[in-house]
């Protein structure tokens, strides 16, 4: 996932490519980039990507992430109670 909702491309290392943030449209998504990719890792020409390489950066706040999810929990288990 990303906060952007948006695919990003990494290239922590020198050939080395991470895609992330498919958000469930995986499958599709790298079909597609696959020989996009291939031959971006061949010739090193970054116009054959379709969108551009970027930095890897942290996500905000995401240290607290088990808080925000079980306080997310509790609140909507309270709703749900309130309901009956």
């Amino acid at each position: 996932m990303t906060p952007d909702h948006l695919p990003h491309i990494h290239e922590p290392e020198q050939g080395l490519l991470a895609v992330v943030g498919c958000q469930g449209r995986g499958v599709g998504l790298m079909t597609a980039l696959g020989e996009r990719i291939a031959t971006y890792l061949s010739s090193g020409d970054a116009r054959q990507l379709p969108f551009p390489v970027s930095p890897i950066r942290p996500i905000p706040f995401h240290a607290f992430r088990q808080v925000g999810v079980a306080a997310t929990i509790a609140w909507y288990r309270l709703l749900d109670a309130l309901e009956r």
